[in-house]
């Protein structure tokens, strides 16, 4: 009599179905995760346009400052590409992330695009808590409130691969 073996698929094997499904649903939540805390934040909903920004750019990083430039939040992801704890960043000016080999002409063009309230987007080298450099890809978004006013800046930041 010969032996039958039934055939089962492996979850292993499954796996890389499943993988995709896996990170998109991560990236659903990280973003609803991050949209609830802005809101918390600034004590108001966000735009439209912002969140719909949020929905479709692709960063590691969120970076809430206000009028002066100084961090009032930042989410989990922060920390993670920076190395910074979130209680750390608060208060200070992204500035801090900078140094040595930070190009002084970003340096007064973020400054001036600043002034500009408007959206832009801008490349710097930036530097982890343990001293590794990196490229900071930034895009930046004026925050307004119910009058039209800008508020705050979002900035949304990825690590910039290496050519």
């Amino acid at each position: 009599m010969a032996n039958k073996r039934k055939r089962y698929l492996s979850p292993i094997q499954s796996l890389d179905f499943y993988l995709d499904n896996f990170h998109s649903l991560c990236r659903k939540l990280k973003l609803e995760n991050d949209l609830l805390e802005l809101k918390g934040v600034l004590n108001r909903d966000l735009e439209l346009s912002v969140v719909k920004t949020l929905q479709s750019v692709s960063y590691q990083a969120l970076v809430v400052t206000d009028l002066e430039r100084n961090i009032i939040w930042v989410n989990n992801g922060f920390h993670e590409m920076t190395g910074y704890s979130k209680h750390f960043a608060i208060g200070k000016r992204p500035t801090f992330l900078q140094g040595k080999k930070t190009s002084q002409k970003a340096k007064k063009e973020i400054r001036n695009l600043l002034v500009q309230q408007k959206r832009f987007s801008k490349a710097l080298m930036n530097y982890r808590k343990n001293g590794e450099e990196y490229i900071c890809q930034i895009e930046v978004l004026p925050l307004f409130n119910d009058n039209k006013e800008v508020t705050h800046f979002l900035a949304m930041e990825r690590e910039q691969a290496a050519a």
